[in-house]
């Protein structure tokens, strides 16, 4: 469970019983957050998917872009998600890690998808292997998720398990 309660002005606090978060929604706004905790779940996975199977990886990092509807509710209409680290691994491991967590582990991204339009860009060791390449989403299409088994690839989900 999260708690969250108004401090004061535009600050708010956030706990998870484990830790407190305080928001100031004049630097950071709640979607940025939401954009972050999508971006973070999504790397985390990544990152602990490499050290699960071994590879180093290092100099991890994201850029997250994003398009929303004009008019109310300003929905999200697409992401583009750029990946950047360096790691022993070829480039078809580093992808599979990409895709593993934003087509089934991500569950924060996996909740947009019938919404959004997801793009990735992969640069691995510097060179881009992957340039705004589409996943399947959009337009509220079926998903396949009711088949999908948690064991399928062997990774398990490492940021939503929590």
């Amino acid at each position: 469970m999260i708690k969250i309660r108004h401090i004061d002005g535009k600050k708010y606090e956030a706990t998870n019983g484990k830790d407190i978060l305080v928001i100031d929604t004049q630097k950071y706004s709640p979607v940025e957050l939401f954009i972050t905790g999508m971006g973070n779940c999504s790397l985390f996975d990544v990152v602990e998917m490499a050290k699960n199977k071994g590879f180093e990886i290092k100099n991890a990092s994201m850029e997250i872009e994003f398009k929303r509807r004009d008019t109310f509710p300003k929905i999200f209409t697409e992401f583009h998600f750029i990946y950047k680290f360096d790691s022993n691994a070829d480039n078809v491991t580093a992808k599979r890690w990409v895709l593993s967590s934003l087509e089934t582990y991500c569950s924060t991204i996996n909740t947009v998808r019938a919404t959004s339009k997801i793009f990735y860009t992969i640069i691995l060791n510097g060179e881009t292997i992957a340039f705004k390449e589409s996943i399947i989403s959009g337009n509220g299409g079926d998903l396949g998720l009711e088949s999908f088994h948690d064991d399928d690839d062997g990774f398990g989900c490492a940021c939503c398990n929590s």
